[in-house]
């Protein structure tokens, strides 16, 4: 097989794929990302409290050993990040039933309200960007995206596949 005359993926490959999603994402977040940076901005939350807080909300209940782990932080640095959500009342850490020497740690109300509050927000913003899109151009994408999201979704799903995932013979 030949390199391409400009070195560029060929069609329909993961290099490709992967290329124009972060495109996408890069002009998405820089005509759309005002408000919803402001109200995470507003809350003092980094990148690790929101993608943790997420996490909480789609997949469950995790260690902070598991949340450790999946987000690539030592366990003292991802116990600090979950000192701060504590005291923020975005989080609440329990004794596991099966371990009582662990914690588990979830998202609380007033988590789950501002997550929903921050999406309300970014579909606000995208809304604005998506009606840039010419009928037959918006047309096409929403099927596309349509179809991406139906092969992607599968419960527990998330970047950081949580035990359900695992138990359910998930592998992502």
């Amino acid at each position: 097989m030949s390199a391409r005359p400009d070195d560029s993926p060929a069609p329909g490959t993961p290099a490709e794929l992967s290329g124009l999603l972060t495109e996408l994402m890069s002009l998405l977040n820089r005509r759309s990302a005002g408000d919803a940076l402001a109200l995470m901005n507003e809350a003092g939350l980094t990148m690790g409290q929101m993608v943790t807080l997420f996490v909480l909300d789609f997949v469950g209940d995790h260690s902070v050993g598991a949340l450790a782990q999946k987000a690539h932080l030592s366990p003292a640095a991802a116990s600090h990040m979950i000192d701060q959500l504590v005291r923020g009342g975005l989080v609440r850490r329990t004794e596991d039933p099966e371990d009582r020497r662990a914690r588990k740690i979830a998202i609380t109300a007033r988590g789950r309200a501002f997550i929903r509050r921050l999406d309300a927000e970014r579909r606000r913003e995208l809304s604005e960007v998506a009606a840039r899109f010419k009928p037959r151009t918006a047309q096409r994408l929403a099927e596309v995206l349509r179809d991406a999201v139906e092969e992607l979704r599968f419960p527990g799903d998330c970047s950081f596949p949580g035990p359900r995932a695992r138990r359910a013979g998930r592998q992502g």
